[in-house]
């Protein structure tokens, strides 16, 4: 995997590193356009309760009693108002905590091929593929990796999978199975995971929006 990376245990060079950052693009994935009011306030009609108060306004309209329908449509306008303002907020509440979110991986870089590798803090969206970095207990997995070494790691997957206990984690020297499903496998690490135990290193092999891994 190192070699088809044009990577090694030490890491990338600087040069390397700039190179691919240019040919990759930065280790983002693009944030989802806010929905406007306008579409929030009509999403809420899809609530099954207002749904129903609605065809019940629709029914009392048909049948002329208007007092009826009247009640039914400001019931209907209160819940979708109260509906899509706590989703405003929800939103606010996420993009505050992703703010406070660690920006920055541990990445083995040797700065030409006479120096030593160094272990050193950059920013998350700098990594390209082939980078080594590190991870250790309450780190966000930074990017898709290849495990090299890893010394009781245990990872949680559960914003990927669902799996509400962590996952143990290790490097394999054999081929996986290719009938083992992608976050069945041990030596593999994924974007949006955190470690929940031990430590370990490992090699980047998708970055970005193309954080989507092969069977490697």
């Amino acid at each position: 995997m190192l070699r088809r990376l044009g990577s090694g245990p030490r890491g990338l060079f600087e040069s390397q590193a700039e190179e691919r950052l240019l040919q990759y693009g930065e280790n983002t994935i693009a944030a989802q356009r806010p929905a406007s009011w306008p579409l929030r306030f009509v999403g809420s009609l899809r609530d099954p309760f207002t749904a129903v108060l609605l065809c019940l306004g629709l029914v009392s309209a048909v049948v002329t009693s208007w007092g009826t329908a009247c009640v039914i449509a400001v019931l209907v306008a209160v819940s979708c108002a109260l509906r899509s303002s706590g989703e405003y907020r929800a939103d606010r509440s996420t993009t505050a905590l992703r703010e406070l979110v660690a920006t920055t991986a541990t990445v083995q870089r040797r700065s030409d091929t006479a120096g030593a590798s160094l272990g050193r803090e950059i920013p998350v969206d700098q990594l390209v593929p082939g980078d080594v970095i590190r991870i250790g207990p309450g780190d966000l997995v930074p990017a898709d990796v290849r495990l090299l070494r890893a010394c009781g790691l245990t990872v949680r997957q559960a914003p990927l999978t669902g799996e509400s206990a962590p996952v143990a984690k290790y490097p394999v020297d054999t081929p996986a199975d290719p009938d083992t499903a992608l976050f069945d496998q041990p030596h593999l690490c994924f974007l949006g995971s955190s470690v929940a135990s031990g430590s370990g290193t490992a090699v980047v092999v998708a970055t970005g929006e193309a954080t989507q891994l092969a069977s490697t």
